[in-house]
């Protein structure tokens, strides 16, 4: 019974490789086993870091409040914003309001006024697109620009430091000392205002307040001074319009190509397929029949 009971059980598993003994195997099976776990976990790494640096980039190329954060907007509602920058303003507001984020809201001119709570939903921003949307058929003889509630009694003049202040007060009050500001201006601001901004941006600077600017077609001679006092990185890259309806953008929001991304990627390619030549299955082929 015994001598017929082995070619039943060879039958049953099919061909096998004739070895005495797998000893010979084992130092080639922790090998294996361990080149397996070592990819996994480079592999692991790769998309941790993939997700991450895509997160970031996005966050970059649009460069005005940090996902998920909790921030202020300090908007510059004084009488030299022109006429063509309410479309920049209008897509900025619109991307806010599109990123579904918590954003208080700063209106300033000569002086400042909180619209807007820190944590306000972004949707709370409607309301004022329209007032910043100019009329798409406007009719002869009338001034092609829409009013607003401010156009007559708060634009006396300019004051950016008050709108940065009042708007990092906000924040603290509401319990985020850090939380980032983005200012909306022409950068036009009264000399002996000057200063006082660079002092609150230093301020911003020592306390690790992330803050960035959306230029309004400044003057070059505005434009310079805040790159001095603040930092050419602190100046968000125009943004375009994220709706149809809108109008034409002062610029094209475009970012440098993710190169760090593209890499990451190419070494989850390159990590699979050495999986594949190193650690898969070991072809065994058929018996001839």
């Amino acid at each position: 019974m015994a001598t017929l009971a082995r070619p039943l059980r060879s039958r049953a598993h099919g061909p096998a490789i004739p070895l005495a003994t797998t000893a010979p195997l084992a130092s080639v099976a922790r090998r294996t086993l361990i080149l397996r776990v070592t990819l996994a976990l480079f592999l692991v790494g790769l998309v941790v870091s993939a997700s991450a640096t895509g997160r970031s980039d996005a966050a970059a190329t649009h460069g005005l409040l940090p996902t998920g954060s909790s921030g202020m907007l300090v908007l510059d509602v004084s009488r030299s914003i022109k006429p063509e920058a309410d479309r920049t303003i209008v897509n900025v507001l619109e991307h806010l309001i599109r990123s579904r984020s918590r954003v208080g809201l700063v209106v300033f001119s000569d002086i400042a006024y909180e619209m807007l709570p820190p944590g306000s939903p972004a949707r709370e921003l409607r309301p004022l697109v329209r007032l910043f949307t100019p009329p798409a058929h406007p009719r002869p003889g009338l001034d092609p620009t829409t009013p607003t509630p401010w156009s007559t009694n708060f634009s006396g003049g300019t004051q950016i430091s008050d709108g940065l202040n009042l708007a990092h007060e906000a924040l603290v009050r509401a319990g985020k000392r850090r939380g980032p500001i983005l200012l909306v201006s022409d950068l036009d601001t009264a000399p002996d205002d000057v200063p006082r901004v660079a002092q609150a941006l230093n301020s911003f600077r020592n306390e690790n307040v992330p803050f960035r600017i959306v230029g309004l077609s400044p003057r070059a001679d505005n434009l310079a001074l805040f790159q001095n006092l603040a930092g050419k990185g602190a100046f968000a890259a125009p943004v375009t319009r994220v709706s149809h309806g809108v109008g034409a953008a002062e610029g094209a929001l475009t970012g440098a190509v993710p190169w760090t991304l593209i890499f990451i990627a190419g070494l989850v390619l390159v990590a699979l397929a050495a999986n594949e030549h190193w650690c898969g299955r070991l072809p065994v082929p058929r018996a001839q029949s």
